[in-house]
């Protein structure tokens, strides 16, 4: 499989400080101060209290909530089968993203399995934050 074939996001204004950071191979979210939450997918501002929103790094660990084997290949460059998981991330309960559980097999994968981040490099200044089985244990 050749992650070059694989689709390139392309951002938009909410989600471009997302994607940049991506590009540094650093998870980042919007945090709104006033709420002490972080907000995703990224808004324009807090969706409790309309309030302004900063970028925060994370620790980019957290917890398989869900996945799907994919068996069928609907986008270019992924060839089944292949896992799309939700991640909660350990920051916030409900805190989640959708993406790849890579370096794992299907018959492997298990809700509650700790994860960490991965980035895959898909061009120059492209990255796309993907999640990998934590090897220590899930310390």
């Amino acid at each position: 499989m050749t992650t070059n074939a694989r689709p390139i996001p392309v951002p938009d204004p909410e989600s471009q400080l997302y994607w940049d950071a991506a590009a540094r191979h650093a998870l980042e979210l919007p945090y709104c101060d006033a709420c002490t939450r972080y907000v995703f997918p990224p808004r324009p501002t807090c969706t409790r209290c309309l309030g302004a929103l900063r970028w925060v790094a994370v620790s980019g660990r957290g917890t398989v909530y869900s996945f799907a084997v994919m068996h069928e290949s609907y986008m270019r460059g992924f060839d089944p089968p292949y896992l799309v998981a939700q991640i909660e991330l350990d920051e916030q309960p409900g805190l989640r993203l959708t993406t790849n559980l890579i370096d794992c097999e299907p018959g492997d994968a298990r809700i509650g399995m700790r994860v960490e981040v991965a980035f895959e490099d898909r061009g120059e200044d492209v990255a796309v934050p993907q999640f990998r089985p934590v090897s220590d244990g899930g310390a």
